[in-house]
């Protein structure tokens, strides 16, 4: 059986959802709720108890014949043999088999015949009787699933979600409780009254006047009288966020009225349940009366079990004709309640979409709503009238932008503002703003501030006031849309060095970030491309300074305005999220790069554009496809390349021609296919460090102790066996990594590592360290990295002297 915990999760639905249902769908859902707990309980009972019990189906002459073998073992039972049969029956049945002695109705059928017959006339039970639990089931989760259908389509449930929200915060707002409580609650006639006799104050011509801007939307008069009426109903921020929540009352009634989705949707729904319940209404009733405890059946099995016919008996027939009857109650009330429905689903005023007024209100200028809005208003109505007459509040227009701006001054004070500003690892003030409606004036006033951080600020517009910012170097704009004026771009051409720029639309990238002379780094992140076709950035001529550009897009070309700032470009970095890049000739023209970034660019080998580079430093193609790398023998002639980058891609090979780029001190190969280290690489005098993390190297070459300029080396998760001694000839090694391997010793030579203060072990065979590795000088406990049994190893002195406890 099923507890009922374990179908209450049926009626924990979205408890916000509960506005949107009136008194009807509420009782069919309670309704709904009983249907599965019979139907649960019903197949329990069946699955446990749903059996049939049969016995021969015995004619007159068979009767005639049974009775005078009764009358037959009676008189037997009478004779003296009957008590030796008694006493050992077995043995009178094996030399008698004739003759046995029954008590009621003798038949000739062993047990396993009567289990065949109990099957077969099983089958033979009307479909309605032995399916009953399981269809009463089906019909309860269709009504379930119909009934709750609006609250999980996507067009429908996502508008359900915003009105819920935005009817949270107008009974969060002060101003709707103190509006309503003077302005609804209050006669209309006494409103009238008390308007006329009371004078405006003060706060009140403030107020008008503030509003009296002809770009925003006049609030009724009477409002305004009305919540002045007591006194400090409203603080002049309450007011304002208000007003700001009014603007966005009014722009989701101009999404939602556009259709009527929810409206077609809830009927749609209704009309199903009210069809699926006049279906069972009606062939209901024809299959009740078929369910019956005694069955005649003729099992067609005459040469296995002797017997024509049996009567059979079906355990829960009794039990199903009752259940039967009482979810054809429920269904029907059920159905009285769709047709209830549907009276209120189409009756005129809905029909015409016009949300009746049930009480007068006193804004005279809420206008007529239509479509799904009205729907939803309709629908909280019945839950409770006091939601819609609240949202009514909401329904007149005002300006979001001015309003939320002044209560923004009034909400970050100097002292709020410094109280988040933070500083940066490069010692720099920096100030952080999220969601915001424009930059709060007294930002300003922080006059040490030097980075500044926006993300998702809305209606950001710079003003001249940023000239007392005199150290600011930076900012960071993360999908804001920005303005500046005339005489703020005037200053930070000349003062912003670093800029940041994370957008999703083409709008988000401001076009004055194309004026400032003394821009010298620029970072965009976000897609340059729309429907596979890219989107050209602005002409960057006026970047005079630019040395750094960070683009993290898609790209498919590298866009052609870039030329513009080629010539005094150090440094390229193009992350590509896996997006081809068809051409990169444009390179050849960056004669300066020092640095190249070209990640996740699907690039199969290396650029040939980078051959040209004669003052490239750093050549870095993480997350490609490269297989091989012979080519790289064309580097060598970059006499000033020194750092080669080709992580994250598929390597499986390294070329012996590795070993001609002279100047190369740092390889990082990580996250490759390699197996096999060759003897070259271990040729290149210069190289300081090599990264060879995760890749399938099973034998490290004893050349590796050629390397001695090598001060760290990356071995991690490989599958290296034994650490030559030849290693510990790098006397400069500082940082020795050698975790998730297959190595159970390391010689004592170690000891010969003067330099060595970081070693990793962990995730290796190892049980014991040697204890020559406490004359490691420079290498504290605190830079050994292995499991903690190993270091428990050690002798207690070793370890003090490593500094341990």
């Amino acid at each position: 059986m099923f507890s009922f915990s374990d179908v209450s999760i049926l009626e924990d639905k979205q408890p916000a959802y509960r506005v949107f249902k009136p008194w009807w769908d509420t009782f069919m859902d309670y309704l709904t709720i009983i249907m599965l707990f019979l139907a649960i309980f019903g197949c329990s009972i069946q699955l446990y108890m749903d059996e049939t019990f049969c016995l021969p189906h015995l004619s007159e002459n068979d009767e005639a014949k049974q009775n005078t073998q009764d009358e037959t073992s009676s008189i037997l039972q009478n004779t003296p043999e009957a008590d030796d049969i008694s006493a050992n029956p077995d043995e009178h049945t094996k030399s008698s088999p004739s003759i046995s002695i029954h008590n009621g109705r003798v038949t000739k059928l062993y047990i396993w015949q009567y289990w065949y017959v109990n099957q077969m006339c099983y089958s033979q039970i009307p479909w309605f009787t032995r399916f009953f639990s399981y269809l009463i089931l089906f019909h309860t989760v269709v009504l379930i699933i119909c009934s709750n259908f609006c609250f999980t389509y996507p067009k429908t449930s996502s508008k359900l979600q915003q009105f819920l929200d935005i009817l949270q915060k107008c009974f969060q707002s002060p101003w709707t409780t103190k509006a309503l409580s003077t302005a609804v609650c209050v006669d209309s006639r006494e409103q009238e009254e008390m308007v006329t006799s009371q004078k405006p104050s003060e706060n009140d011509k403030d107020e008008i006047s503030i509003k009296g801007d002809s770009s925003l939307a006049k609030i009724p008069t009477r409002i305004h009288s009305n919540v002045s009426v007591s006194a400090s109903t409203l603080d002049k921020k309450d007011a304002e966020q208000a007003k700001a929540l009014f603007e966005k009352v009014r722009k989701f009634r101009l999404h939602v009225e556009e259709k009527d989705t929810i409206y077609k949707l809830y009927a749609g729904q209704t009309l199903f349940k009210t069809i699926h319940c006049l279906i069972i209404i009606g062939y209901f009733p024809a299959y009740i009366y078929v369910v019956d405890f005694n069955n005649l059946c003729e099992p067609n099995a005459l040469k296995l079990v002797y017997y024509k016919a049996f009567d059979c008996t079906y355990s829960t027939a009794r039990f199903v004709s009752k259940m039967a009857l009482l979810y054809l109650g429920l269904v029907i009330i059920y159905w009285i309640l769709c047709i209830h429905t549907i009276c209120w689903v189409f009756r005129n005023p809905l029909r015409s979409y016009s949300f009746e007024k049930k009480v007068e209100s006193q804004f005279s200028d809420i206008p007529e709503v239509s479509n799904d809005f009205a729907f939803l208003l309709h629908l909280i109505d019945q839950y409770d009238t006091l939601y819609s007459k609240r949202l009514t509040v909401f329904l007149s227009e005002v300006s979001e932008q001015k309003l939320k701006l002044l209560s923004l001054n009034n909400d970050w004070t100097v002292e709020k503002v410094k109280q988040n500003v933070t500083k940066t690892k490069k010692d720099q003030y920096e100030l952080y703003l999220f969601m915001l409606s424009g930059i709060p004036e007294s930002v300003y006033e922080v006059t040490e501030l030097q980075v500044l951080r926006l993300e998702l600020c809305s209606n950001v517009k710079i003003s001249n006031k940023i000239t007392q910012l005199e150290h600011l170097e930076e900012i960071w704009l993360s999908h804001c849309v920005t303005e500046v004026t005339p005489s703020a771009l005037m200053w930070l051409k000349y003062q912003i060095k670093k800029l940041g720029v994370k957008y999703v639309s083409r709008d988000e990238i401001p076009d004055w970030i194309y004026k400032l002379i003394e821009l010298k780094e620029l970072y965009l992140t976000g897609k340059l491309a729309i429907e596979k076709k890219a989107v050209e950035l602005e002409p960057m001529k006026g970047l005079r300074s630019l040395r750094v550009l960070y683009l993290k897009t898609s790209l498919s070309k590298i866009p052609s305005t870039i030329i513009d700032v080629a010539l005094h470009l150090l440094k390229l970095c193009i992350h590509n999220d896996k997006t081809k890049i068809s051409s990169l000739s444009i390179l050849k023209k960056m004669v300066n790069l020092t640095q190249i970034e070209l990640h996740n660019c699907e690039l199969d080998k290396i650029p040939t554009a980078t051959y040209a580079l004669s003052n490239l430093q750093v050549l870095d193609l993480k997350g490609n496809n490269l297989t091989k790398i012979e080519d790289v023998s064309n580097l060598q002639y970059l006499q000033k390349l020194s750092c080669l980058k080709f992580w994250f891609n598929m390597i499986k090979t390294i070329p012996a021609t590795i070993n001609l780029i002279k100047e190369l001190e740092y390889l990082y190969l990580n996250n490759n296919h390699i197996e096999v280290l060759p003897k070259v690489l271990f040729t290149i005098d210069k190289l300081r460090y090599l990264d060879l993390h995760s890749n399938n190297i099973s034998v490290l070459p004893n050349d590796v102790g050629n390397l001695k300029n090598l001060y760290n080396l990356d071995l991690g998760n490989n599958k290296i066996e034994t650490v030559p001694d030849q290693l510990f000839k790098c006397n400069k090694l500082m940082t020795l990594k050698l975790s998730n391997n297959l190595i159970s010793s390391i010689s004592g030579k170690i000891s010969k590592l003067s330099q060595l203060s970081q070693l990793e072990l962990q995730g290796n065979y190892m049980e014991k360290l040697p204890v020559e590795i406490g004359q490691c000088p420079m290498l504290k406990l605190s830079g050994l990295v292995i499991e903690p049994h190993v270091i428990e190893s050690l002798p207690l002195e070793v370890r003090e002297k490593m500094g341990g406890s």
